[in-house]
């Protein structure tokens, strides 16, 4: 059954006309069948209809097939225009493709064009008729074929370019023309040029001729017709540059170099030209001056060191905005060492940096602009949520927001605050009354770097949070830590029921230090002087170090001189540390200092080598002695 719904004709009448269905079969198979003809006008069909592929491709033997019969190309050139289209084809029929095809030829294009830029064929067959209709209109052009290229560009720059054309009056009847009068050269190679730089119809005409003339005074026609956006720029900016490149010793001057940075002009660039080679824009040596530029000018505008610059300067990966942002955020009022300290919103695009800083301004009760420029590292539509409902919010008896009131309260400055905040920004979401109960309660239990550097806790609710310090409370006292009101309840009760074995063993105030004296018998200079050796020592478990203690005094019978001698051996594993005294004991050595029981793997396996070989070697001059 299924096998014959398959091959069945898209325009089976029979089955049409009847109240068909069969629920487990895919509908699509179905809808092909009974498809009408005014809804199947393309002749090549669907390889599923099925809405799960309704992105699927179209079949491609036939849509190569077809486009071999249009074009008289070879298999690889279909295998080209395939690839290139392929995406489209996702979307729209492949009668897109050979229709366009054919409105191209139409319209007298040549195959080559389509050869080398198939991705044309993309282009809705209405919006590419659309194109070829106003390309026709631009004035004082004889032949509208050679206008192809510009058919790559979008029919919004196509549409500007025609409604310029025609309002502006230029020798030649338009700038396509003009240009090709003015450097000789011929008509379809500055279309090509043109075509990659259409924006360069944006400049007012004026500004146009004027930058033209300049260019074609300093520079080769050709150099110029190539790089055509040159002409964007200022034409004071222009001179300025074409002037410094006279008076310098290169030998030919090139229009990229009117677009690198100053600093190309500056000494590393006649370091170039002295080994005897021109520079290439783009080049090793251009990144460099690039680079050194950056480094100077941060360190002028920072008074920062040049340490401190290319620490800024790979931080941001060398970005083009650097320098802009700098000088944006200073005139702005923001402080060197905020930038200094916040040096990742450096490599931020100017306009979004812009706009971030614009938001921030908005914030009500702002104080200081430096108390929130962490914020700018956040993306542009979270900040203004943010500042959004900073805004909509009230803290406190005085107005202010929850940055400046958990500054106030915690005594941290904005500017700590916020870089937090910007990191967890949840703070800004969490339910005012939460905010408010959990800061409270913190403050009164908890030290207040802990707080600010462990903000996860602030998502519970106050009741868990209550409940869970008050467990802490009864065993720890004051001894409390943010993580306990968010870890899971079996981490919490192996904490505390560590702490109460910890009490039981110290006693009421009593340090390590003094447990050391007690149990060891040293007064508490030595004492002093096995934490001060090893500090590491009080960060141990109590009850790990008493374990360690009873198995080598107890066990092994090692006395406590022993220990002092070498406290990492408190530190050490003691599961680690009875395996290699169980070893050492097998192959008969009892080491007089313990340190090689708290050497790495392969340091102890080293000293169990030659241990081996030291009693092999006595062995043998025993039996021979």
């Amino acid at each position: 059954m299924l096998k014959w719904l398959q091959f069945v004709p898209k325009k089976c009448n029979s089955l049409s006309t009847r109240n068909f269905y069969i629920g487990a079969i895919d509908g699509g198979l179905l809808r092909n069948a009974f498809r009408t003809d005014d809804a199947n006008k393309d002749d090549l069909p669907l390889v599923d209809d099925s809405i799960s592929a309704a992105t699927a491709l179209w079949r491609k033997e036939e849509l190569l097939l077809r486009l071999k019969n249009l074009l008289n190309c070879t298999h690889a050139q279909t295998e080209k225009l395939y690839k290139a289209n392929r995406k489209a084809l996702r979307i729209f029929a492949p009668k897109l493709l050979t229709d366009n095809i054919e409105l191209l030829r139409a319209n007298g294009i040549e195959d080559k064009f389509i050869y080398e830029n198939p991705r044309v064929l993309s282009t809705p067959t209405g919006e590419l008729a659309t194109k070829l209709k106003l390309l026709r209109e631009l004035p004082a052009v004889d032949d509208s074929k050679m206008l192809s290229p510009f058919l790559k560009a979008s029919l919004k720059s196509i549409q500007r370019m025609i409604d310029i054309a025609r309002q502006e009056t230029i020798s030649g009847g338009n700038r396509i023309n003009y240009i090709s009068e003015r450097t000789g050269t011929e008509v379809p190679i500055v279309i090509k040029f043109f075509a990659t730089n259409i924006r360069v119809y944006r400049i007012a005409l004026d500004k146009f001729i004027s930058n033209l003339n300049i260019c074609l005074d300093h520079l080769e026609p050709a150099h110029v017709v190539r790089h055509l956006s040159v002409l964007a720029y200022a034409p004071a900016s222009i001179r300025e540059r074409l002037k410094a490149l006279e008076n310098s010793p290169l030998e030919k001057i090139k229009p990229w170099m009117v677009r690198v940075p100053d600093i190309a002009l500056g000494k590393s660039f006649e370091e170039v030209i002295e080994k005897g080679r021109q520079p290439v824009f783009k080049d090793s040596v251009t990144s460099t001056w690039f680079e050194t530029y950056v480094l100077k000018r941060m360190e002028s505008l920072l008074g920062c060191t040049e340490e401190t610059g290319r620490e800024i300067y790979e931080k941001c990966n060398g970005s083009v905005y650097l320098v802009d942002n700098i000088e944006f955020l200073l005139e702005k009022g923001v402080l060197a060492e905020t930038m200094i300290k916040q040096a990742a919103i450096l490599m931020t695009k100017r306009e979004d940096l812009q706009q971030k800083i614009n938001t921030l301004g908005t914030l009500l009760c702002l104080r200081n602009l430096n108390d929130v420029i962490p914020l700018c590292a956040l993306k542009t539509y979270q900040l203004k949520k943010i500042v959004n409902n900073l805004n909509n919010e009230q803290l406190g008896p005085i107005n202010t927001n929850r940055i400046y009131y958990f500054s106030d309260n915690t005594g941290f400055k904005p500017s700590e605050v916020t870089e937090q905040f910007a990191r967890r920004t949840f703070m800004f979401r969490i339910p005012k009354d939460s905010f408010l109960a959990n800061l409270k309660l913190f403050m009164e239990h908890m030290n207040r770097e802990d707080i600010l550097a462990d903000l996860w806790a602030f998502k519970y609710s106050p009741g868990i949070v209550a409940e869970r310090i008050a467990r802490a409370k009864e065993v720890r006292g004051k001894k409390l830590m943010p993580w306990m009101v968010r870890c899971p309840d079996v981490v919490l009760e192996k904490s505390l029921q560590l702490t109460k074995d910890s009490g039981a063993l110290l006693g009421e105030n009593e340090t390590i230090v003094e447990y050391f004296c007690k149990r060891l018998g040293f007064d508490r200079d030595v004492a002093n002087s096995i934490i001060i050796k090893t500090p590491s020592v009080r960060n141990v478990r109590i009850t790990k170090v008493k374990k360690v203690i009873d198995y080598l005094l107890d066990e092994l019978d090692y006395k406590p001189n022993d220990i002092a001698l070498n406290p990492r051996i408190l530190m050490h594993s003691l599961q680690t540390t009875k395996k290699r005294m169980a070893q050492l004991k097998e192959i008969g050595c009892r080491p007089k200092s313990l340190i090689i029981v708290c050497k790495s793997q392969r340091q102890y396996e080293m000293f169990v080598k030659e241990w081996m070989d030291s009693k092999e070697r006595k062995k043998k001059i025993h039996q021979y002695g």
